[in-house]
């Protein structure tokens, strides 16, 4: 183990040493990451790992006590992850570390709740406001660094709440989990709506030829498909404005259509054009919903 890997909880190293020796562990080859943050959530999401499948927490006698060999199986495959994310680790693969613990993250939550039957309505509630969250969170990362209105100590504030989330959750505490959410999912919808109010400094940009332009009216497309998904919810747009909203969209991806079997031929002039009609039109639906621009 590394010196780093030595700070780690008794627990971790003793189930570690435990799995070692009925495992051939094989530490991967790989480049060591630069950026240290990435050794440390792979230790972080290791050491959870470890507390959450060693023999005496109480989900695990759960799922020893249950009889479900499938919620046995995964528990194991958990525990094995263990070993070779401890490998990578001690190797300097830290994306590949925290890739692996992720991993027996995932089969522990699976065990436990294969162990306890089907899960309360409150984890189907968890999973849909967390897939908004992330949506959301993706979204932001990707704008401009100047129109983002977050910094990058609040947004990795965000993302250590979103993985106090994911622990309740993994826990099988959705309730604990979606209260930790919301908050989150709120403030991120609100600074999203926020930058797509300021249409205006999108078409500053400068682009280095048609097919840039192009790629960037086409993500740009794929953002407002993703403002309707997660932020339309139950809006809707006035009796008498369905058949427009309805229409709106319609023509919206038509012409999206339109634009890529244009930009497939090369012909670039009508893939932009095309591309800028589906924008409006997309834009004109959302408006009719209360997303303005």
């Amino acid at each position: 183990m590394s010196a780093g890997s030595r700070r780690w909880p008794r627990a971790l190293a003793a189930l570690t040493a435990l799995l070692a020796g009925n495992s051939q562990a094989q530490s991967p080859d790989c480049q060591p990451a630069a950026d240290a943050g990435a050794r440390k959530q792979a230790e972080q999401r290791l050491v959870l790992l470890a507390r959450m499948v060693e023999g005496e927490a109480r989900p695990v006698q759960r799922v020893m006590e249950s009889g479900n060999a499938e919620a046995e199986q995964a528990i194991t495959g958990a525990r094995a992850r263990i070993v070779t994310a401890s490998a990578a680790l001690d190797s300097g693969c830290d994306a590949v570390a925290a890739e692996l613990a992720s991993e027996g993250l995932a089969l522990a939550a699976e065990a436990f709740k294969l162990a306890k039957g089907t899960a309360a309505g409150g984890d189907l509630d968890y999973k849909r406001l967390h897939e908004r969250t992330q949506a959301f969170l993706q979204s932001l990362e990707s704008q401009p660094e100047e129109l983002r209105g977050v910094g990058e100590a609040d947004l990795a504030g965000i993302r250590r709440q979103v993985q106090r989330a994911e622990e309740f959750a993994v826990g099988g505490d959705y309730a604990a989990a979606s209260r930790l959410l919301l908050p989150v999912a709120d403030r991120l919808e609100r600074r999203l709506v926020a930058i797509y109010d300021q249409r205006t400094v999108y078409y500053e940009k400068n682009f280095a030829g048609p097919q840039d332009e192009y790629d960037y009216l086409v993500e740009q497309y794929k953002g407002y498909q993703m403002l309707m998904l997660n932020l339309a919810g139950d809006r809707q747009p006035s009796h008498a404005g369905r058949q427009l909203f309805a229409d709106s969209l319609a023509a919206a991806e038509s012409y999206a259509a339109q634009a890529a079997r244009s930009a497939e031929t090369g012909d670039w002039d009508q893939a932009l054009a095309s591309m800028r009609d589906a924008n409006m039109n997309y834009e004109r639906a959302l408006r009719m919903i209360g997303i303005g621009y």
